[in-house]
């Protein structure tokens, strides 16, 4: 029974591995999306100061588009991890 058990523990070890992984990384790119953002304001900001339509055009692009990835990022690791701990052997 012993041995049962010690295979299981190991199982469940990895899996929690994988899964804090898993969270890192949505973590990773949630950061580097916002980081995104923040160049996309900047770019904003440039366009309004010197009166370029596009500059500013793309930086407000820039960051909706991002800032939905770094929202969605998070969610996302969050329902991958549910799926790995829903895992039954």
């Amino acid at each position: 029974m012993s041995g049962l058990f010690a295979r299981q523990r190991k199982k469940i070890i990895k899996m929690e591995v994988v899964t804090k992984i898993i969270t890192a990384m949505g973590a990773l790119v949630s950061i580097g999306g916002l980081g995104w953002a923040f160049l996309g304001a900047i770019e904003f900001f440039q366009g309004k100061k010197n009166q370029n339509a596009q500059l500013t055009d793309n930086g407000m692009v820039g960051m909706i588009y991002v800032g939905g990835l770094a929202s969605v990022s998070e969610s996302i690791a969050a329902t991958i991890v549910v799926a790995i701990n829903s895992i039954q052997f």
